[in-house]
């Protein structure tokens, strides 16, 4: 599941969860988060292609890629502004 996938989830849905139906600790669960961000900061447009976004090839400027989503509508306004504030922006 990623990090936009997340977003989407209401605050009353359950953690990510373990093969098996456990469901991870908190802190192995923000350790998930931190790395998916870790990987969306180095590599923007790798990262949301391997989620199924369709990123033309070699674009790697945040701000681009984000236009590019927006104005393709493979994300709307509502989901960019939860991204935002979750990065503090």
């Amino acid at each position: 599941m990623g990090l936009f996938d997340r977003l989407g989830q209401s605050s009353h849905q359950q953690i990510p969860q373990k093969k098996g139906g456990q469901q991870m600790p908190d802190r192995q669960a923000m350790q998930m988060m931190q790395q998916e961000l870790g990987q969306i900061k180095a590599h923007p447009g790798d990262y949301l292609h391997a989620k199924g976004y369709d990123i033309p090839e070699g674009m790697t400027d945040a701000k681009q890629i984000t236009q590019h989503l927006l104005r393709t509508g493979q994300i709307g306004n509502q989901r960019l502004q939860q991204v935002m504030r979750m990065l503090g922006r």
